[in-house]
């Protein structure tokens, strides 16, 4: 069975497997945020496979990050599958009460490579900027 790792957030969704890489958010005080919606899906299907496991593996410092299982929309341009709603691991990001500035964290993601019980680890930094 082919697979493919899926991150997304309320803005975008990129297709992304094996890489560490920045992403940037801007938010308002006392507000929480997307940051990211990952999920594995079949090609060709545009059907959900198994959520990657998700971890906060370096804590905010001014805020704290939820992961919950949820339905989220494949938002890629031109793509077979964009549009199609699919299980995926969505972590907001909430700033602690008053906070103004920058805060960063990152998420670790282990997920199924395949049928035959094949996993892979990668993991992305997030930076917010609290207005």
């Amino acid at each position: 069975m082919n697979l493919r790792y899926v991150m997304g957030s309320a803005a975008l969704a990129l297709l992304a497997a094996g890489c560490n890489s920045t992403t940037t958010f801007t938010t308002k005080t006392n507000t929480p945020v997307i940051v990211a919606a990952q999920g594995i899906y079949v090609v060709g299907a545009c059907t959900s496979w198994e959520p990657p496991e998700t971890s906060v593996s370096a804590q905010p410092a001014n805020g704290r990050v939820t992961t919950v299982l949820g339905k989220f929309p494949m938002k890629v341009k031109g793509h077979p599958c964009d549009g199609a709603v699919l299980d995926r691991m969505i972590s907001t990001y909430t700033p602690r009460q008053g906070f103004r500035g920058q805060d960063r964290f990152t998420i670790k993601y282990d997920y199924i490579t395949d049928d035959g019980g094949g996993r892979a680890t990668t993991s992305r930094d997030f930076i917010v900027d609290v207005k």
